[in-house]
């Protein structure tokens, strides 16, 4: 079988906490919206699916049969991501990098704004003639040349470690 799932481990705390949500809010939804009536409703409902959501974890597919990759969303069990060719490769590079996102600081006046930053390892394809494509990026070392070992094995091409 030429399948692979790789998904990011979900921690004991977010396990707890969503657990406790999804559970309160639909014990909550049950028993208490007879006493409230329908104005809490919406409430419970966020509430499972703020438990879900906390659940869930973000992870990449592999098909290497149909040489095709997704990013995926898993949430309960459902994969959600849009399958994605590889492109003709001439090597592989995997490397660790800062990723930082900005927030805040939209508009003329505004001038708060956070950069929050990372530390990861990502994994690049790069195309026989084209700019590179970042394919996935890990907090996990052993996942990240797990997966270049594979697409090696399978392309016959170069990994570049820059771990």
């Amino acid at each position: 079988m030429e399948k692979f799932l790789y998904l990011e481990k979900t921690s004991l705390k977010s396990l707890i906490l969503g657990n406790l949500l999804w559970i309160s809010g639909l014990f909550l939804l049950l028993f208490f919206n007879v006493t409230f009536g329908p104005a809490f409703v919406l409430v419970w409902i966020a509430l499972i699916i703020g438990g879900f959501v906390i659940l869930s974890n973000n992870g990449i597919e592999l098909d290497l049969k149909n040489n095709q990759y997704r990013n995926v969303f898993s949430i309960l069990g459902l994969k959600i991501g849009d399958w994605k060719n590889f492109p003709k490769m001439e090597s592989i590079s995997v490397f660790r990098s800062n990723i930082s996102t900005k927030f805040g600081g939209i508009g003329i006046s505004s001038t708060a704004s956070v950069r929050i930053s990372e530390k990861a390892i990502l994994i690049n394809l790069f195309p026989e003639n084209g700019k590179p494509t970042t394919l996935y990026f890990t907090e996990d070392e052993k996942l990240a040349l797990e997966i270049s070992e594979k697409l090696k094995m399978k392309y016959e091409v170069e990994i570049i470690n820059k771990i």
